[in-house]
């Protein structure tokens, strides 16, 4: 079966919203909190929990590498390039600084609207990217008085591996202090982001003995780790065991949205469902489009969304991926139908058209 909704111990999570906080405004936060269905009086709670991402810093340093190869295969015909510009010491203390920053604005939109339409049955949830760990990085800076080197270049990849590791708790522990310090209301932190969408080991990385050890530290900290996987055999592979190794929770990308030769979202919905994992909503508005899909956003974004009658995850867990934001589709003529039915989809009363 799929993740469960609403499941006590990950904070009631329902729709799990991506957002940067690096490109929004104040006025944007609202948005996602709350809104008024087509045919509705009343305005009402949205998304429920938020995953706080980005993935340039200010000085175009990566806080993501890039998956590169062919989505649809499995381990051997994927790899990846690691970025010449991989966050720093710096870069991570930024990336703090931002969602700590966005954290604040989200708490005071909570607060004005609670005032209006009265306080949500939960919390609302924020889910923390942990910046990538890039391996091209040969001075990340000093973690306890000693200099992280990320590379395998005068040391061995156990040595390598071990100084990334560091610098992925150094960043959980102090995102957990200002987090404490900043006695922020109205939010419960949930977890953390794995932002790199494989598990990728080679002869100069090895993730898989890195997210084990990351996955029991966060635990221990009694918070849990996410991962939104690309569509490949390979991850699918993954997901077979994934809370006995690195995740608590996963969900699956079917990759609709972005390459012409998926078909439909459910092959993506039955991986998902037998893996215990939940389900990604996609889609892009106009001039965010991927290179293979134009023309045809709006009709397979439809599939998506009757999907979620047909295939039950309109039921299940669910994380939502919008490029170019949905804060933006209320002030776009030609989204409004689709903002409407997003509303619909995440109150659970979306039918088929």
């Amino acid at each position: 079966m799929y993740m469960e909704k609403g499941l006590k111990e990950f904070g009631h999570l329902e729709h799990l919203m991506i957002i940067n906080p690096y490109d929004m405004k104040k006025e944007d936060y609202s948005v996602y909190l709350s809104g008024r269905g087509k045919g509705q009086d009343k305005e009402e709670w949205l998304f429920d929990s938020f995953l706080l991402f980005n993935t340039l810093s200010s000085g175009n340093d990566s806080i993501a590498d890039i998956n590169i190869g062919n989505t649809m295969s499995g381990e051997g015909n994927f790899y990846a390039v690691p970025s010449p510009n991989p966050a720093n010491k710096s870069d991570f203390l930024e990336t703090i600084d931002s969602f700590i920053k966005g954290c604040k604005v989200m708490s005071d939109e909570i607060e004005k609207i609670t005032l209006k339409i009265g306080e949500p049955e939960f919390k609302r949830n924020v889910v923390v990217t942990i910046p990538y760990p890039g391996i091209n990085q040969c001075k990340f800076g000093k973690v306890n008085g000693k200099e992280l080197n990320f590379s395998i270049l005068g040391q061995n990849l156990t040595e390598a591996t071990e100084d990334r590791l560091t610098a992925c708790k150094w960043f959980v522990d102090e995102f957990l202090g200002r987090w404490e310090k900043e006695n922020i209301k109205n939010i419960n932190l949930l977890g953390f982001y794995w932002i790199f969408e494989s598990v990728y080991r080679g002869w100069d990385v090895d993730d898989h003995w890195l997210l084990k050890e990351l996955h029991s530290y966060v635990n221990q900290k009694n918070k849990k780790m996410f991962w939104i996987p690309f569509w490949s055999s390979y991850n699918v592979h993954l997901l077979d065991n994934y809370r006995d190794y690195y995740f608590d929770a996963a969900f699956v990308q079917p990759n609709y949205m972005f390459y012409e030769n998926i078909e439909d979202v459910k092959e993506g919905a039955d991986a998902a469902k037998k893996r215990n994992a939940g389900f990604e909503m996609e889609y892009f508005l106009p001039s965010e489009e991927p290179t293979q899909i134009k023309t045809n956003r709006k009709e397979r974004f439809r599939v998506y969304l009757n999907g979620g009658v047909k295939y039950g995850y309109m039921n299940a867990a669910c994380a939502w991926f919008i490029g170019g934001g949905f804060h933006t589709m209320p002030n776009r003529n030609e989204e409004i139908e689709y903002y409407y039915d997003i509303i619909d989809f995440v109150k659970g009363r979306y039918r088929i058209k």
